[in-house]
Order: C-alpha cells, then structure tokens, then sequence
C-alpha cells in the first residue's frame, strides 16, 4: 500500500515538474517576445524563472532516487558477488542518508535566516527557495529509509541492488523498454497522433 502511494506520488510530482517547466519557457519565451518586438517585458519573470528552477531540480531528484536514476557508475559492483553488492548498497544508502540529513540541516536553517528577507523585483520570501530543500531532503530520505527496509528486512531484488545508471541514455533506454513490455500484447506503442495498422482478417 506504501508502494502504491508512492508511486501515485511520484506520478504526480513528474506532472508538476512537466507544469513548472511549461511556466518557465512561456516565462523567459514571452520576456524575449515583448523585450525584441514590444520594447517591453515581464518584471518579475527571470526572478520566477530562477526559483521555479530551483524547484524543479529538488523536484527532479527526488523522482531520481524513487527511479534510480540518478548518475553513477556500477563497474565495480557488477564485479562482485551478492554479498558484495549488498554491503556496498547498504553502504551507499547509508550515505545518502547521512547526506539528506546535511541537506535538511543547512535548508532548514537558511530557510529560517532568510524569513523575513524578501527578493528585490518579485518581493518574495527569499525562505521559498530553501523551503526547496526541506522538502527535497525528507522526501528522499523516507525513499532511501524504504529501500534500506527492503534490502535489509524484505529482500533485495537485482534492482534493488542497481541504484544508479551510467548514462541518461540508458535511463531512458530503460524507460522506454518498461513501457514497451508493459503492453498486454507486446507490440510497441505507436508514434502520437497515428493509428494502429488494421489486421488482416
């Protein structure tokens, strides 16, 4: 039931990484537009552009370690037995850990320096930014303490041993594949906006 929530979590917050970064193009697209043609241009737009960035790359990571995509390189771990890889894993969670507790810490305590400090053009609270953190930094380590639960007490699977990939190409390899093996009939999806061949009868 965790899992199930997680995953509808996750599913959403994907969705709002896809909302912030539509908000940011027509953002520093439309300042651009009325800068060059109008002489003219949103204020508060490369401030908003900033801290939505900011958001979405705490956001972006979050997801990354739900998906265990985040970048690394597993030469070594592929190299040794399952004892080997499980005290490798184990260790590497521990260390996440240990540095989401960092990252809390030090969001936490800038979010509380910089209450009452306001930016200069959009005169938001400068916190908003390191709130980004507090958030990120619990979010992942309620994924990694979950992991760390699977391994140590459920059992680990050959990817529960996988916490990184080697390439963004081959995260999105991997998508694409799980997609593909996900359809009842086994055949690819077709391109956006064609329809299916029809059967021969």
């Amino acid at each position: 039931m965790f899992d199930r929530f997680l995953s509808a979590l996750m599913s959403r917050l994907e969705a709002l990484i896809g909302i912030i970064l539509a908000v940011m193009v027509v953002l520093v697209f439309g300042n651009v537009v009325l800068r060059y043609g109008f002489n003219s241009g949103i204020t508060v737009s490369e401030e908003i552009s900033r801290y939505l960035f900011i958001w979405l790359t705490f956001i972006g990571a979050v997801v990354a370690v739900h998906e265990h995509a985040h970048l690394g390189v597993d030469s070594l771990l592929n190299a040794l037995p399952r004892k080997g890889k499980l005290f490798c894993v184990v260790t590497s969670e521990l260390l996440m850990l240990g540095a989401t507790g960092m990252l809390f810490h030090g969001s936490w305590q800038q979010t509380e320096i910089n209450m009452a400090t306001n930016s200069p053009v959009a005169q938001v609270p400068l916190a908003l930014i390191y709130v980004a953190g507090v958030v990120a930094s619990v979010m992942m380590g309620v994924l990694i303490l979950r992991n760390l639960y699977h391994i140590v007490f459920v059992g680990a699977t050959d990817k529960d041993l996988i916490l990184s990939v080697e390439s963004e190409d081959l995260a999105g390899l991997e998508h694409a594949t799980r997609i593909f093996l996900s359809r009842p009939d086994g055949r690819a999806s077709p391109p956006p906006g064609s329809a299916e061949p029809e059967r021969r009868k």
